[in-house]
């Protein structure tokens, strides 16, 4: 498969290579969201990182959390970011978790700043040293094998089983065999479909790991009353085609490609080693790109049936569909244009390496459609009540 041997990339005190060289400013709880409005509207260029909740959590809940925003401060594609909170201890309690990172990381108390004007002259002055370190880092050639990669799907349709997602499967293989890290979550859209994952799990344990992370939402399911198995619950997947669950979860995991999986991590987790592995995250669009992104993901690659536009404000997000309505009514929401092959246009070879040479021009600075349109999300999924 015709792929560039190496990609351009900033490499950051931990090792790892990130695509894109962007400031951040994060709130470590949602009363600070504000704030961040207020900063990102004095220090243009700057991503915005706002939290959805943050206090009042408990046990597994939070630490998923602070893990998470953790994984996001650090992520390899900033160069810096700022942690905002009300008191220091819930800034420096996420600053603390964030390995490798150095200066590249700082916090700021409102309370210590003394209220919101002094707080945001404050922030200009961190995100100006942070942003001049940026601009005077340099690129460096790196390999595929530093890549780490997200995989996933949404909007599912026909088109997407039988050639969207095959053909991101043909690319995994591909990307699999340079040595990349490859991490597809969703747990949920494999109902139905364990037979086919468990037989390529490299061992009883990662087999074991899967149909727990899978059975887990249908349990989930289950408790509100809902069952999964047999239907499909979701109308644009009907709309598009899809009469079960276990059509959808089959044309899911088509874009995994066949390689051997080695185990399911965590939500926002890091892959402890490179192959392809199932990360355990909820289905919806943003809380999933969003632990992609937790875990170090530099870029996922999204086929989508419908045209979903949600792209991860930090991790640039590839739209790839073979629907030719969604390519003709959703062009600007789209990177690739694979509906000619469902007209005979190409094989999936070739699907392949149309989305292999989208997602290197994206890894070498060209912008996905999200990041032009500025459809950009990121909101950490909750696993617990507050207190």
């Amino acid at each position: 498969m015709k792929l560039p041997e190496t990609l351009n990339a900033w490499r950051r005190e931990d090792g790892r290579p990130g695509i894109r060289n962007a400031v951040a400013v994060m709130a470590a709880a949602d009363n600070m969201n504000p704030l961040l409005s207020h900063i990102v509207a004095r220090v243009p260029g700057i991503v915005a990182l706002p939290a959805a909740y943050g206090r009042g959590q408990l046990g597994e809940d939070l630490e998923i959390t602070l893990d998470s925003m953790a994984g996001l401060a650090g992520h390899p594609n900033l160069a810096g970011c700022l942690i905002v909170a009300f008191e220091p201890a819930s800034a420096l309690r996420i600053a603390e978790r964030v390995q490798g990172r150095g200066e590249s990381i700082r916090v700021l108390s409102f309370l210590q700043s003394g209220g919101m004007q002094p707080c945001i002259a404050a922030a200009e002055r961190l995100l100006q040293e942070l942003q001049t370190r940026a601009d005077a880092a340099k690129q460096t050639p790196v390999g595929w094998h530093e890549m780490t990669i997200g995989l996933e799907c949404g909007g599912s349709d026909t088109t997407s089983g039988l050639f969207a997602n095959p053909a991101l499967g043909a690319l995994t293989d591909e990307l699999h065999t340079r040595g990349a890290t490859l991490i597809f979550s969703e747990p949920v859209e494999c109902l139905g479909g364990e037979a086919a994952l468990t037989a390529r799990a490299c061992n009883s344990e990662a087999a074991e790991a899967m149909l727990r992370a899978i059975d887990g939402y249908a349990q989930i399911a289950r408790t509100a009353g809902v069952e999964l198995t047999g239907i499909n619950p979701t109308a644009d997947n009907i709309a598009g085609g899809l009469t079960t669950i276990e059509e959808k979860s089959l044309g899911a995991i088509a874009k995994t490609g066949h390689a051997p999986i080695e185990g399911c991590i965590g939500y926002g987790a890091r892959a402890p080693y490179t192959g392809l592995w199932m990360m355990d995250a909820p289905a919806a669009a943003v809380e999933n790109l969003t632990a992609l992104a937790a875990g170090g993901c530099q870029i996922t690659a999204f086929v989508t049936g419908s045209g979903n536009p949600s792209g991860h404000s930090i991790m640039p997000t590839l739209k790839i569909s073979a629907n030719r309505e969604t390519a003709r009514v959703m062009r600007d929401h789209l990177d690739v244009d694979l509906s000619d092959l469902f007209h005979g246009g190409g094989g999936i070879t070739a699907g392949a390496e149309r989305i292999g040479a989208a997602a290197a021009a994206v890894i070498d600075g060209a912008p996905t459609a999200a990041e032009r349109l500025g459809f950009l999300h990121s909101n950490i999924s909750r696993f617990g009540r507050s207190v």
